[in-house]
């Protein structure tokens, strides 16, 4: 059962990041101090940084899911439509999710699991639902989940809600990729702004080292370029907290 609210990287991930990370830390520690025993320190920042990536990555995991979900409403509400029961309805759906997304995705292995555990030990679609709301950490899946377990009591129209839960979904994730669209403008700005004083001074470094080698030299300069790299990593986290927009 996968927690979707943790992001676990593989072993390889893990390498990848660490081995992209550590050098432009490096690079970073030796642009601001001019000294290796800096710039290991600096790379050092890669494991505190690691809760920052598993984030994004969490939050990535989750919006395929989301999506995945929502192709998966419209097959359940053809399904419905068709006559068939809900759980064959979730096997149409888990079979078209690995036409569409492959056999690995997400989508494809829960719905599978849901299927695979209604026939082994007969248990409840409206249940399974649920716990995968739950541990998905999105409220748009438990919500369905509640709503089919009121039209299955009740005997509300299934597909209804099988569509409009798919047309809120899609509303919710059009909107989301506009609000996405301006973001990523703003994120471009956020890149310039930082690149640029990094591109002074590594220009500084190359063609007038003497003019700023006060601040490699003395213990008033590297206490300066301390603070600007401190002020600098502030600003990028700050400026990332500005545009990280949750709807």
């Amino acid at each position: 059962m996968t927690e979707y609210t943790v992001y676990r990287p593989a072993k390889k991930e893990r390498i990848r990041y660490y081995l992209t990370a550590c050098p432009i830390l490096m690079l970073l520690g030796l642009l601001f101090y001019r000294h290796v025993a800096a710039a290991f320190l600096c790379a050092c920042l890669a494991y505190p940084s690691e809760r920052f990536y598993v984030r994004v990555r969490a939050q990535e995991r989750r919006q395929k899911l989301l999506e995945g979900f929502r192709d998966a409403l419209y097959t359940l509400s053809a399904s419905v439509a068709a006559g068939r029961s809900m759980p064959a309805a979730l096997q149409d759906a888990a079979m078209q999710s690995e036409a569409s997304y492959g056999a690995e995705a997400d989508i494809t292995r829960e719905l599978g699991s849901i299927v695979d555990s209604y026939h082994a030990v007969h248990g409840d679609p409206a249940q399974l639902l649920t716990d995968l709301g739950q541990r998905s950490g999105l409220p748009e899946i438990a919500l369905f989940a509640s709503s089919y377990s009121i039209c299955r009591l009740c005997g509300g129209d299934l597909e209804d809600v099988c569509l409009k839960s798919a047309a809120i979904l899609l509303d919710k994730l059009a909107f989301q990729s506009e609000t996405d669209s301006l973001m990523a403008q703003k994120k471009l700005d956020i890149l310039l702004l930082v690149s640029l004083p990094l591109l002074m001074l590594a220009f500084l470094n190359l063609t007038a080292f003497s003019y700023i080698a006060v601040l490699y030299t003395t213990a008033a300069g590297r206490l300066l370029m301390s603070a600007c790299l401190a002020a600098m990593g502030g600003a990028v986290l700050w400026s990332i907290r500005m545009i990280d927009i949750e709807l």
